[in-house]
């Protein structure tokens, strides 16, 4: 119940934080991991055994969408590819049924560190156009961290 209401947040968030993007496919990305974030919640379509899947593949176009950018540093299209690495793992790992062997929590904890850092740091707001799929991803962080309780 907890973990809906985060992702529903988020996702609701991100796509409020849309209005901040510039470029047309930042911003279906952005749309696109929104929604596809909330599908495993669907009960009367049938997508929701799926929607870890679509999540990942979301999260892969998420990933790769900042490396044509100017604006970014080499660490932070380094990190939305790590992230992008990880969620595509434990997306399978959880359509394959491998999830509780791995410590999700600790995954989230290291998001959400790197996270805060970033933002920290990001005096000139070169993140504030990739805040939608930041967002979108600490949802998933928080759910990571959730298992823990």
């Amino acid at each position: 119940m907890i973990s809906s209401t985060i992702t529903i947040a988020c996702a609701v968030a991100a796509l409020a934080f849309t209005r901040f993007t510039h470029k047309p496919l930042t911003r279906y990305i952005t749309v696109f991991l929104a929604i596809s974030s909330v599908l495993y919640l669907d009960r009367f379509i049938g997508i929701a055994p799926f929607g870890y899947l679509i999540y990942a593949f979301a999260s892969i176009l998420a990933s790769v969408e900042p490396n044509n950018s100017l604006n970014l540093k080499v660490h932070h299209k380094t990190f939305f590819v790590a992230m992008g690495v990880v969620i595509v793992l434990m997306a399978a790992a959880n359509f394959l049924e491998f999830d509780r062997f791995i410590p999700a929590y600790i995954l989230g904890f290291l998001y959400c560190l790197i996270l805060g850092l970033f933002l920290f740091k990001d005096k000139k707001k070169k993140l504030k156009s990739r805040y939608g799929i930041l967002v979108v991803w600490l949802a998933t962080a928080l759910k990571w961290i959730a298992t823990l309780f």
